[in-house]
């Protein structure tokens, strides 16, 4: 059956181990869990990909069995649990970073607990292993209810902040919780970025529309034939689960 493919883009935000602090709004994936769906992905000879990867603009986006890990805020576990699993199985990853905070402050107010985002030491390392960084504002700002000027003051703040810590331009950002107005892509156009995702929002083709790019979310619960769905590259379709069961 020819089900139409779609480069599928995953979005998480923490990889923790059993014994790690979680949160009310549950943000987080075990370690465990993770792992197996990475070791899925190797088993299926899957290749991840990275906004840096497409920036030029000649890669075949209809090419199968790749797939674009995402992870927002840039949690300092990102380092200490995801990166590890990441160099077990040879993976890439893109982690859209806040640039100026230390902790989550925008969501401590909300009942989570503090936590440590990564140091530039921390980033340096996973930048220099092949671990894209792209954009989430400065202060994890709700681009939909800003200004103009507020927007225009985190995304080009952002973009300048990572480009001065890596040393080469970014090309991809983050909508902070996958909100944005009519004014928001063109913005983050303007700063430089090539690409930008949301959350559940956006077409279904990867390509339609380059600043707002659609992303699957995996959360705790997320089983691994549910995982199997949203890394097939035909999440979207009508007939997903005729393609799945007549394979």
């Amino acid at each position: 059956m020819n089900v139409p493919y779609q480069l599928p883009v995953l979005l998480y935000h923490r990889v923790i181990p059993e014994t790690g602090i979680t949160g009310k709004h549950k943000l987080h994936v075990w370690e465990n869990t993770f792992r197996k769906q990475m070791q899925w992905l190797k088993d299926n000879q899957y290749q991840t990909l990275t906004f840096r990867d497409l920036a030029p603009g000649n890669y075949d986006l209809k090419k199968e069995k790749q797939i674009i890990l995402t992870f927002d805020d840039g949690y300092e576990d990102n380092y200490q649990t995801l990166f590890p699993v990441l160099k077990e199985f040879g993976f890439k990853a893109v982690i859209f970073l806040v640039t100026q905070c230390r902790q989550n402050d925008w969501s401590i107010a909300q009942g989570e607990p503090a936590l440590n985002l990564m140091s530039p030491a921390q980033l340096k390392e996973m930048d220099a292993y092949g671990i894209e960084f792209g954009g989430h504002t400065q202060h994890h700002v709700d681009l939909k209810n800003a200004d103009t000027q507020k927007q225009e003051q985190e995304i080009t703040g952002c973009y300048h902040d990572l480009e001065q810590l890596f040393g080469k331009k970014p090309v991809s950002f983050s909508y902070p919780y996958g909100a944005y107005n009519s004014n928001t892509p063109g913005l983050v156009r303007k700063a430089g970025f090539n690409y930008a995702v949301t959350t559940i929002f956006g077409p279904e083709e990867f390509d339609k529309d380059i600043f707002s790019i659609r992303r699957l979310e995996i959360r705790p619960k997320s089983a691994l034939f549910n995982f199997k769905r949203k890394a097939s590259g035909r999440y979207f379709s009508t007939n997903i689960f005729n393609f799945l069961f007549t394979q």
